[in-house]
């Protein structure tokens, strides 16, 4: 990591956990506003420094009105919003620390995949495991979850109550693409997953009715009565990767080979056999790709081909060159070349 990275990832640091505190908690917010203030002022000697004040304020203004791109490392959007943290933020903290998320991901994930190698039929409880998260970024406190005793996971460990800033007039906004809770009171309202904002696009309000400004279709809203969602780390290393892996699976059986998901109780996300030979793929969908090539370079080669979302098409050759010799493709690139494989 050069110094220019160390610096940013240490001023979002900064600026991240001063939006995730409670207004309340003015003393430590101020104190960490004036770090990232004194880091600000040396990184841009040329440029007056910024007041406590008005960084405060940023903290609800997109990044990219206020902070330089080189710093910003491809992250955009408002790590606020009445002051409350945005999924932004949330992501921003995982992906420039991923053991704080990954830490808690593997306590539960771990534990579960670790238990289901010594079942006699762990694979697919495992699997049912991973597609009931993806499939179910929201559930009802009354719902049957008994496929988890077995598992040995609580359910306060996977789900957590909706914050009240999410729920208007007693009722939730899902997003269509992954099923979490909608950031209802955004001008742009969005789950703040940068892959369901570009799968599936934003909505906006029209009077009481939230619609998509891409097609106008109408989201019904649902009763927040007894509603959990996903937690955060879940939702960011789990659920929105799935989303990937499942599109793979099915884009490779199309090309009429068959796509397991998680083998072997996770020893891939995704793999398939072609000319006798078998390929694993590892689904990667992070906010920031350059923040991601960090990660990679640090992560102990498997063989697995990592895929990226094509909408970060354009980063391929850059994470190819910074992880080398790890193979980068996205997703289009990758379903031509399991083609290619088909045809020889």
């Amino acid at each position: 990591m050069d110094s220019v990275d160390s610096d940013a990832q240490r001023l979002l640091g900064l600026i991240v956990r001063a939006a995730q505190l409670d207004a309340r908690e003015c003393a430590e917010r101020h104190d960490l506003l004036r770090q990232a203030s004194a880091l600000l002022w040396w990184l841009e000697p040329g440029s007056p420094p910024r007041t406590i004040a008005n960084l405060l304020s940023c903290l609800s203004l997109p990044l990219e009105q206020w902070l330089d791109s080189r710093l910003r490392q491809g992250y955009e959007g408002a790590l606020q919003f009445a002051d409350e943290p945005t999924m932004l933020c949330s992501a921003i903290a995982l992906e420039t620390n991923p053991r704080l998320g990954w830490e808690r991901v593997q306590q539960i994930v771990k534990k579960v995949r670790d238990l289901c190698r010594t079942r006699p039929h762990g694979d697919d409880e495992y699997r049912l495991f991973r597609m009931f998260l993806i499939e179910h970024g929201v559930v009802d406190a009354d719902s049957s979850l008994d496929f988890l005793i077995p598992l040995q996971v609580s359910f306060n460990s996977l789900y957590e109550p909706i914050p009240q800033h999410l729920i208007r007039s007693g009722y939730i906004y899902l997003c269509p693409g992954c099923g979490w809770p909608m950031e209802i009171h955004h001008r742009a309202v969005s789950c703040g997953a940068q892959w369901c904002e570009q799968t599936v696009g934003i909505f906006q309000w029209m009077g009481d009715e939230l619609v998509s400004v891409r097609t106008s279709k109408l989201i019904h809203p649902v009763t927040a009565k007894n509603k959990y969602r996903l937690v955060p780390a879940l939702w960011a290393f789990t659920l929105i990767p799935g989303l990937l892996e499942m599109r793979l699976r099915d884009g490779i059986a199309r090309l009429g080979i068959t796509a397991e998901l998680w083998p072997d109780v996770d020893q891939a996300d995704l793999s398939f056999t072609a000319n006798d030979r078998t390929y694993s793929l590892d689904a990667k969908v992070w906010n920031s790709p350059r923040n991601l090539g960090l990660h990679l370079v640090d992560t102990p080669s498997t063989g697995a081909i990592y895929i990226i979302p094509d909408y970060q098409r354009q980063h391929v050759d850059s994470l190819s060159e910074q992880c080398s010799p790890k193979q980068i493709k996205s997703e289009s690139q990758c379903l031509r070349w399991v083609k290619e494989l088909c045809q020889r």
